[in-house]
This record gives C-alpha cells, structure tokens and sequence, in this order.
C-alpha cells in the first residue's frame, strides 16, 4: 500500500497546486512502480438528515437493532462492479460512526450522494481531500451540479458509472492515467449489471433492503431530476437478475424489500413480466418477502398490474401526487395526474387492491396561491393516504424548472427551504404554510381518522387484509408477534414519557386503538400492526415539528 499512499499524496498535491488547469486537461498522469497491484477500496453513504422518509425517530421503537430505512442502494452495486483483483469495503454512517483515519488508509474512498445529502457530503470530502487516499465523488448531486463538488475531491463520476467505475479502477491500477472526470458515452445496459454485493452490508440495521428493477421515467415532469440523470426511456434488468438478487438477499434473512424504481410501471409490459416471475418466487419459496415500491398514479387504470403486485407480495406503493390542483400539475407537466377519471377514483382502485398507499404532496407551484394549504389538507382526509409527505417545490439544478426560474430571474439560493421567489405567494407565507400543512396532517385526530375513518373502512382493501390473515403461516408466529408487540410497546412509552408527551400523545394513542380499531372487529389491527403505525405517526410527528425541510434538503 506504500506506494499507491506516495502515488495519491503526489495526485493530492498536483491537483490543489493547480486544479484549474488539471480539470483542462482531462487526465491525471500517474506512474507506479508496479503495473496491476491490488487496491483497498472505500465506499461511503455520507448520513442522511432527519426527513419523513429516513423514519430515523420511529426505528429506535422496533424491535431489533434498526439504525436505517433502507439500504444505501447504489454501494452495493459498485461493489460488484469492482475488479476481482481489488479489496472493497462499504461504510453506511447511517449505522456506523465514520472514523476518518480509517477512511484515510484507504488507496480510494468513493462518496456517493443526493441532495438531501450535500451538507454531510461537504464535509465528509473536506476531511478527506488531503488525508491521503484518492477522492471520488459520483451519484446524483454530482451528476446535476458539478460545480459545488469542484475543489472537493480528486475524481468525479457524472451519470452512471457502471461502465466508468471499473474502467478508472483498473487504470488506476496499472499505473496509466486517469481522469479527472467521467461520464459514460452510453446508458447502462440493464442487463449486462451483476448481482449487488450485499454481502458486505451489515442487513440486521435496515429496516428494508432496495433493489432496482430500471432507471428512466417516460413522463416530462418539469422539477424531475430522474429524467435528466436516467433519460426517458426505461431500461430494465431481465427477470432472472431479480431473482438472483432476491435469493441473494433472501439467503442474508432479509424479509422486506423495496424496488427503488421512480416508476415501477414505466414499462408495463416488462412490469407485468416481471410481477408474473415475482409471484411464481413467493409461491415456492412460502412468500418470504414483502415487496413495496414507487409507481405514478396511472397504476389505478391497470387492474392486471394491481393485481398481479398483490399476488406477488407488494404491500405498499409511494405514488406522486404532488397536488390536487390540476392547474398546478399541467404547469409542471405532470400530465398523467389529470388523464382519465379523478385521483380520488384511482387511488381508491389501487387501495382496493391491498396497496397501502404513501403519498408526495408538493407547494409552491405558480398556480398555488393562499388557498392551497387547505386544499392540500382536504384532499389528504377526503382520500384517507395515512402518510402524506409535503415539500416545498424544489429546483433542483440541472432540470427544466431550474433553468425556466433562472430565466425569469427566480432563483433564491440563500434559503434551505424556498429557493425561488413563488408567483403568487411571498417567500414567508410559502414557508409559514408549509409549517403549518405538516403540523395539521400529523396532529393525531388528523392522522387517525385518515387511516382508521377510511383506509381500514374500505371494503376492498380489507378484504384483501382477510386473504392475507389467510394465508399467513402460523409456525412460531404467534409467540413472536406477542415479544416483538411488547417490545415496541415497552420502548414507545419509554419515548414518550421522555418527551413528555405520555399523556397527550399517549393518550390519543390508547383512545384510538379503543374507540376507532376494536370496534373493527375481526377487521381490527393486532397490537404489533397498531404499535407499529403508532411508531410512523411518532416519527412524522417529530419531523412536522422541527423548522426545517421535512425532506432532509
């Protein structure tokens, strides 16, 4: 490792003497003494703020050991990605401490990350710019602005990097020169990407492992970064790689899985492919996974989809929304909100169908004006979605609504929260609103009687509850549950208390398994189901109430 250490403190050295003109130039030339040695390789999720989809109040209540949501869903794959010959090694400080004099006896540490990530990721490279090993930097933040990441790390990935990855490693190994930048010619063939190295997460702190069926969405959202990193046009893996990467993740005790598509249905014809390989793996393996995933709102006008997700043990789906308003989804081209029947008939088909539906609200758009906070809120109780997830709109750089802002000259980059002056609300009024839309949806009555008023009183979603009671194996099941109940029992009172909030929100907790699920009958959630959902509402209550994004952003 002597000489790769000497070799990185030479690159760190050229680069920070004068970085503009080695960025010029495109390559790095760089010599070992000798050719193909093996590299240790780090591969870093920086942390994540709390946001109401880290669910970072509510894991403490579970039972278990649960530091993260989900996995850091690209690290595996890189992993894989790199040659044989190399050591690699993935640190998640969602669930670890990051010890940076670890990271700095690393030959290279890559840093991945989103937007809601560029803070800890700002000073995750600060630290390790000059600490020895050979910076990288890809993901998503990098791809839409390169710009912020400039005088931060010695390497950039732009785009995908399924094909760049390797390419930089082995050159890099063999002494030939390198780049300061890549991005890929082409899109990545789906089909050509190895199985994930989930071997080197620890799974027992996840709540859900992720996996990715494609990348690309067809529609044109105007505040949608997926289109501009990822393209139109879905690409998607064949249905034997999924089912190597679930027996993978099955072999690992892995019960939950979450298809991290931004369009699950981008190409339904492979989907339902797909779904129809799915349910055939559940089947003979005893249903060992629960799936969930993220589709848009059409998945109501594909009853064969809908059913086919159920079979296949999809239990959940994150459909977005974004408003009510049809004025406001045209503005941003969000074309298939308005298509066919109402939102309130589509979801109430996918509801039907068995899905728990999770929800992406979003404010500020030009037609918004004063009134549409309430509309907002009326619409989240009228259709019963239990977890509506509000956010201001963001323009992210890089997509079609950044550029047009910029063009009008609307761009405010001093706030974390409002980035652009709205058209028919003040920056402050946009803001308060916001506040004040959260605080309303995840007060108790408000969530509890979109849940237990509507969601748990749909006919056809109960029925398919009753189907799955059915089906559910009983071995050792019952014992489990009761442990698993009493601990999220024990540890939500202990949150509470220590909060102070034992008698307000405790009790509101007690009134509404009392008087709203009891009275359901045989229809009625069991303890855990009900600790559980009180354990989600405790993390949205926490989040609604910090004065900040509740996107982490």
């Amino acid at each position: 490792m002597a000489w790769t250490k000497q070799l990185n403190n030479s690159i760190t050295e050229l680069l920070t003497h004068d970085k503009r003109h080695h960025h010029d130039q495109g390559t790095l030339e760089v010599s070992s003494p000798r050719a193909s040695r093996s590299l240790s390789i780090c591969l870093v999720c920086p942390r994540f703020e709390p946001s109401f989809f880290g669910m970072e109040y509510a894991l403490p209540l579970l039972p278990g050991d649960k530091r993260a949501a989900s996995f850091p869903g690209s690290l595996p794959l890189l992993a894989a990605l790199v040659p044989e010959a190399h050591a690699v090694t993935i640190v998640d400080e969602n669930i670890q401490e990051l010890n940076f004099d670890y990271l700095s006896s690393f030959d290279v540490v890559g840093v991945t990350g989103m937007i809601v990530q560029k803070g800890r990721m700002h000073e995750i490279l600060t630290r390790l710019i000059d600490a020895g090993p050979l910076v990288c930097i890809g993901g998503p933040y990098v791809t839409v602005n390169e710009g912020y990441f400039d005088e931060l790390c010695h390497v950039k990935f732009i785009g995908e990097a399924d094909v760049t990855w390797p390419q930089f490693l082995n050159d890099l190994a063999a002494g030939s020169p390198i780049k300061c930048r890549y991005e890929q010619e082409e899109p990545t063939d789906m089909a050509s990407l190895p199985c994930p190295r989930y071997d080197l997460v620890n799974t027992t702190h996840y709540l859900t492992a992720t996996t990715q069926f494609g990348r690309g969405c067809p529609f044109l959202c105007e505040f949608c970064d997926i289109i501009v990193i990822f393209g139109r046009k879905p690409r998607l893996k064949d249905p034997d790689q999924i089912v190597q990467e679930l027996d993978a993740m099955q072999a690992l005790g892995i019960r939950s899985v979450f298809f991290v598509d931004d369009n699950f249905i981008g190409n339904k014809a492979r989907a339902k492919a797909l779904l129809e390989v799915l349910v055939d793996w559940q089947k003979a393996r005893a249903y060992p996974m629960t799936f969930s995933t993220e589709a848009t709102v059409n998945l109501g006008d594909e009853p064969e989809i809908l059913n086919l997700l159920w079979q296949a043990n999809f239990r959940s789906v994150f459909i977005g929304i974004e408003s009510p308003r049809a004025a406001s989804l045209l503005e941003t081209r969000k074309v298939q909100n308005v298509r066919g029947d109402s939102l309130e008939a589509k979801l109430e088909r996918i509801r039907n169908a068995g899905l728990v539906i999770q929800a992406g609200f979003i404010v500020g758009f030009d037609n918004d004006d004063e009134t549409i906070f309430d509309e907002q809120f009326d619409f989240a109780q009228r259709t019963g979605i239990g977890t509506p997830f509000v956010s201001v709109l963001s323009p992210i750089p890089s997509t079609p609504l950044y550029a047009r802002l910029q063009q009008e000259g609307r761009l405010r980059l001093d706030d974390e929260l409002v980035w652009f002056e709205p058209k028919r609300l003040s920056r402050d009024r946009l803001k308060a609103g916001y506040y004040e839309l959260n605080s309303r949806l995840y007060a108790t009555s408000a969530f509890f009687e979109r849940v237990f008023g509507l969601q748990l009183r749909s006919a056809g979603y109960q029925n398919r509850r009753r189907e799955a009671r059915r089906n559910r194996s009983q071995g050792g099941f019952r014992l489990g549950a009761a442990m698993s109940a009493l601990t999220m029992a024990y540890r939500l009172v202990c949150e509470l208390a220590r909060h102070k909030k034992l008698a307000s929100v405790g009790g509101a907790y007690f009134a509404a398994w009392w008087r709203r699920n009891l009275p359901l009958g045989r229809d009625a959630l069991d303890l855990g189901e009900f600790l559980a959902l009180c354990a989600r509402h405790w993390h949205c209550l926490r989040v609604s109430e910090q004065s900040r994004s509740n996107w982490g952003v």
